[in-house]
């Protein structure tokens, strides 16, 4: 192939592509990438990454990343152009095993705004913009490449996974890289909605059909999202009845509003999400079988922080960034420190790293903020022994000091003699907290 006739190739190719050298430096960027976020290729060559990200071009990047932890890795981000942009960045390696180029493919993300945004409880128009999704580990960037695959088609997709995993930034990733992302995506918090009014907030209501009811009726969310994605979060906490309905708009994509006979028709695409096993409530009695499999059409499990340890270094930098940022600090974390949050259970998942780290950031008196530092912030505070019980605070309090023993002592052997117990008792407790 011609240098020409590869030039025409890459510069019509449906996603972005950014190419550095191994230092991070701009190489290029094709026309797609140009248009996606309205920032020149001349104006991008030759400023490294790490310029772009202080100046503002960007917020985050992935070749950074890339260049960090010497493997691919994901990062959504903004522009300062006003783009949203995913960027996945693969290292290329020459004979010596450094890493000569990093090429980045990139993906629009970017929704156009409207000025008639839901105001419901538990409902929301657009996913937050200001927060940035990283991914380094191997189980996110097959997460993320799964949310692309589907984003083509409109398979139902059901996303699973732990609290503060981050299912809404991966619902927000197959809407925005999907055909329907020029219209907003419709977020339900299904668990926010009071029961009674679940039904009228899904499927609206006609004028005069209770009391009460607006005079005008009411479109419900699934019209409003009507050639668009509307997204149910915690679609467990649905009652039956509801779900007998929504069974009916998955099969025919249409419903009958309350104080109606007239059925509506919608082009909807549905992304849900639960933290919890639906087939063992479908077991249980209590969500129907027949709706569980029409959602699990496409299952995306979404793993645990504690399962991906090594996204936590990169996350951490990412937040720590953020908040410095935010309050006008200049913190940074201790390498022992790190290590005791890599090596902790981050039950709350990305979320509660996140708070931590923010919390970190705003109370500390010191700029270098030690173990010390986070013992003292964390202590008795978080032991809320009303909530807790007795056997849950001790737990808590023994996963710290195991957490701490660790990074101190390095091996079992020395931790059980610091400790004064046996090695075998060591292992089984790092086990049963997953301490590694």
């Amino acid at each position: 192939m011609d240098k020409r006739l590869l030039e025409i190739v890459v510069n019509n190719l449906y996603a972005g592509v950014y190419l550095t050298d191994g230092k991070g430096t701009t190489i290029g960027v094709n026309k797609t990438f140009e248009m996606m976020s309205g920032i020149k290729n001349e104006e991008l060559t030759g400023k490294s990454m790490k310029e772009l990200v202080e100046k503002g071009y960007f917020s985050a990047s992935a070749t950074l990343l890339v260049l960090e932890r010497k493997a691919p890795a994901s990062v959504i981000y903004n522009t300062c152009t006003k783009r949203r942009l995913l960027a996945r960045g693969k290292p290329i390696f020459n004979e010596a095993g450094e890493i000569e180029y990093v090429v980045s493919t990139v993906y629009d993300l970017t929704e156009i705004e409207y000025k008639n945004t839901v105001d419901n409880e538990g409902v929301g128009g657009n996913l937050s913009e200001e927060n940035n999704f990283v991914a380094y580990s191997e189980a996110m960037n097959r997460v993320i490449d799964l949310a692309l695959r589907v984003a083509a088609v409109d398979s139902t997709v059901l996303i699973i996974g732990e609290s503060g995993v981050g299912k809404s930034h991966v619902a927000e990733i197959i809407h925005r890289a999907s055909k329907r992302r020029n219209r907003p995506m419709i977020k339900v918090n299904c668990a926010a909605i009071p029961e009674t009014l679940i039904e009228s907030e899904l499927f609206g209501y006609e004028a005069g059909a209770f009391t009460g009811a607006d005079k005008r009726g009411k479109p419900g969310l699934f019209e409003l999202a009507n050639h668009s994605t509307i997204f149910l979060d915690e679609v467990a906490e649905f009652p039956l009845n509801v779900q007998s309905k929504l069974l009916g708009v998955l099969q025919d994509m249409e419903f009958v509003k309350i104080g109606s006979r007239k059925p509506v028709k919608v082009d909807v695409r549905v992304i849900a999400a639960t933290n919890k096993n639906l087939y063992k409530l479908v077991q249980e009695g209590k969500f129907r079988e027949d709706l569980y499999y029409r959602l699990n059409v496409v299952p995306i499990h979404i793993p645990p922080l504690r399962e991906r340890r090594e996204d936590i270094p990169p996350l951490i930098t990412y937040f720590v960034e953020k908040y410095n940022k935010k309050y006008g600090c200049n913190k940074i974390l201790s390498t022992s420190l790190i290590n005791l949050l890599i090596n902790m259970p981050w039950e709350g998942n990305v979320r509660e790293l996140e708070n931590t780290i923010e919390r970190l950031i705003v109370t500390s008196k010191s700029d270098s903020i030690s173990i010390d530092d986070y013992n003292y912030i964390f202590r008795e505070n978080d032991m809320d022994f009303t909530k807790m019980g007795l056997d849950k605070i001790m737990e808590e309090y023994e996963k710290r000091i195991l957490s701490q023993a660790k990074i101190l002592y390095k091996t079992t052997r020395k931790m059980a003699e610091a400790l004064r117990t046996s090695q075998s008792t060591i292992v089984r407790k790092l086990k049963k907290y997953g301490i590694i």
